[in-house]
């Protein structure tokens, strides 16, 4: 028979049974619950990788085409030929048609692709049909044989960045960027020419480039003239000094031509370091004269003296030596106009012109009635004064940043009178007789054609024209006939050395420019703007 104690003990293991049963469903309904909460974790957690990969690969490839960008603009940059980027020449041979690489360098993580196309006028507004019919054809092939055969103004960059080690699909978040780049225009001639006897017989050559180095007079058919070389090309540049151009270039030693007479007789002239004191101590400062020769600067660079370029006595023979001297009647000297312009420009009340670039616009013979103008060596004053002779001061308008070209007169002054340069249609005016007549020729001068002064005519106005997508209206004076002021004219009998100024068709001829600044257009990477060409999917 169970006793007291028995039966509590069995009904405290029926309750404990019951007890293990809630429990177990208890579990089971725990595990359930965080089942279903690290489903939904999970599916929260997919949702969200597939856009954060989206858009860590989004923001490599959009760094990818904007690297692709600096680095094709770096290449056109770098298309040139010869000295560095300041003194070598724009190769158009040398500019890519497309660029790739990898942002890393090695070929690893993201790279780009910029497909490069050229266009000679502005592409800014234009449509897409307009953009392939005048895209410039560029030839993928290296060497002289490649790239362009135009000059181009302008480029539409279009660069693609792509990540290939991202795990998002293949096209998705690849990045399409463009932009505009325009051509910096480096109108600035390369000077550098050979400096002749006034008969051509000879031509100035260096004994060397060093220091203390001689100058004389060569044969010009000999094999250190007939061609330019290291020792016979020279640069009038903008610090009034004649450099050796061999010198100019990066890392030499810049060499100029040194000398001031100081006694009776012509003394030697050295090639020396050029100084860069605004004083002339070793005589290196020299302004084109009227004499038809160089003129030095007295040491202080205040004033001209009388120390003239010229040869070592009255007459030259090969091997004289290149002199300095008082006799201005010894002179020997007729510049290429290759070898430069000095400093003049529109600054200086000058107007040179772009072909014949050591030439400036000259009233022949500072005599307002001669019937034909004249592009002569450009008058200087060294010391930065305006005290050169009154016939290489030419006065004009040049049109605003927002204008193509502006209505002027063309003018010089003189004897306290404003004179007005008058264009004409006429060939019947004869500036020589016989076989010299240059019938067919149309000259600008000061005079109407029944010889009177006159500023008040509608042949006085010209339009200047500045920066222009045309090159046959750049930089152009256009008078009232629609004909060009060039200096293509024929030389003369009474002055053989030097062209005449005429009107002529207009065309991009570079006779026909005038005052050309170095760069009138620099170069620039701009418009950025992201295209549409892959659509990124939507995840």
């Amino acid at each position: 028979m169970m006793s007291m104690l028995d039966h509590l003990n069995a009904a405290r293991r029926r309750l404990h049974g019951k007890d293990e049963g809630v429990a177990m469903l208890s579990v089971l309904m725990l595990v359930l619950i965080l089942t279903s909460l690290a489903i939904i974790l999970v599916g929260v957690t997919l949702t969200q990788t597939s856009p954060t990969l989206f858009q860590e690969k989004n923001v490599r490839t959009l760094a990818a085409a904007q690297a692709g960008l600096d680095a094709a603009a770096f290449q056109i940059r770098n298309a040139y030929t010869g000295g560095g980027t300041d003194t070598g020449i724009g190769d158009i041979h040398k500019l890519p048609c497309s660029v790739s690489g990898s942002v890393e360098g090695d070929g690893s993580g993201p790279n780009f692709v910029v497909d490069v196309a050229y266009y000679a006028a502005d592409p800014e507004g234009q449509t897409d049909e307009w953009l392939v019919d005048n895209e410039l054809t560029c030839y993928p092939i290296a060497g002289a044989s490649g790239g362009l055969r135009e000059v181009p103004r302008y480029a539409i960059l279009t660069s693609e960045g792509f990540d290939p080690d991202a795990t998002v699909t293949v096209d998705q978040a690849d990045r399409i960027v463009r932009a505009d780049y325009t051509f910096q225009l480096t109108t600035r001639k390369i000077a550098g020419g050979r400096i002749f006897d006034d008969g051509a017989q000879y031509c100035w050559v260096a004994e060397s480039t060093a220091p203390g180095a001689n100058v004389r007079y060569r044969s010009a058919a000999s094999g250190t003239c007939d061609e330019p070389t290291d020792f016979n090309s020279w640069t009038w540049a903008d610090d009034y000094m004649i450099h050796l151009s061999s010198t100019d270039e990066n890392g030499a030693v810049p060499m100029c031509l040194s000398g001031r007479h100081t006694g009776g007789t012509p003394a030697r002239m050295t090639l020396q370091p050029c100084t860069a004191a605004s004083n002339d101590p070793l005589g290196q400062r020299f302004a084109w004269t009227g004499s038809h020769t160089w003129r030095g600067q007295n040491s202080a660079n205040t004033s001209p003296v009388d120390s003239y370029i010229i040869n070592q006595d009255n007459h030259v023979d090969n091997g004289d030596y290149v002199s300095v001297g008082s006799n201005t009647g010894w002179k020997s000297v007729s510049p290429d106009a290759a070898v430069g312009k000095g400093n003049a420009s529109y600054a200086t009340d000058q107007v040179v012109n772009q072909s014949l670039f050591g030439r400036c616009l000259d009233v022949t013979d500072a005599n307002l009635y001669r019937p034909y103008n004249i592009t002569y060596p450009c008058k200087q004053d060294p010391s930065g004064g305006d005290t050169f002779d009154w016939n290489h001061k030419w006065y004009y308008a040049e049109p605003g940043d927002d204008q193509d070209y502006v209505n002027t007169q063309i003018t010089v002054r003189t004897g306290g009178n404003t004179y007005c340069l008058i264009t004409t249609d006429s060939t019947t005016h004869v500036v020589e007789t016989g076989t010299n007549a240059n019938k067919h020729e149309r000259f600008p001068r000061f005079l109407t054609p029944s010889n009177n002064i006159n500023c008040t005519s509608t042949t006085t106005t010209w339009k200047r024209y500045g920066y222009h997508d045309d090159d046959a209206l750049a930089y152009h004076f256009v008078d009232s006939n629609g004909r060009c002021l060039s200096s293509d004219g024929p030389r003369t009998t009474s002055h053989p050395l030097w062209n005449t100024v005429v009107v002529e068709a207009c065309s991009d001829s570079e006779s026909q420019m005038w005052n050309v600044p170095a760069d009138p257009v620099e170069a620039a990477l701009s418009g950025f703007e992201e295209t549409t060409g892959r659509e990124a999917a939507t995840p």
